[in-house]
């Protein structure tokens, strides 16, 4: 799935995003694999929004990779969640968007209850690769 797809089927992600900001997320983003931002929420400008993306999709990969080695799994195998925690400033928590190369990135300060923000981006990820990864209806037409 390209970036034009995930740009197609989502052209308004407030959607996914709003539930997550509602629990008290400082920021939201949704990415392509390949660190494009879809979708931001929060403060943050595009600039840091874009650094971020980028900065997402290469962490995606070096914890991919690492994870496969240190853990003696597939080269398959997916990854469900990277936290990244900094002491007192607060956590970093992405999610891959149903295998459909999107994820959501959100990050949050340590007085919001990280199983909240876990169990919501993980019900708005499956939200999200759900839309993605749908095929839309085929039109019937009687005269064919």
């Amino acid at each position: 799935m390209t970036l034009s797809t995930i740009s197609a089927k989502l052209p308004d992600p407030s959607w996914v995003l709003d539930p997550i900001t509602e629990i008290g997320v400082r920021h939201a983003l949704i990415l392509s694999a390949d660190g494009i931002v879809v979708g931001a929420s929060g403060s943050l400008g595009r600039d840091d929004s874009e650094r971020i993306a980028a900065m997402v999709s290469a962490l995606h990969g070096a914890a991919r990779a690492a994870g496969v080695v240190s853990l003696q799994a597939a080269e398959d195998t997916p990854i469900s969640t990277i936290t990244v925690q900094l002491d007192a400033s607060g956590t970093l928590m992405v999610m891959p968007a149903g295998g459909a190369n999107a994820f959501i990135a959100a990050s949050f300060g340590t007085d919001v209850p990280m199983n909240i923000v876990a169990h919501t981006l993980a019900r708005q990820a499956k939200n999200l690769g759900e839309t993605l990864m749908s095929v839309p209806t085929r039109s019937h037409n009687p005269a064919s």
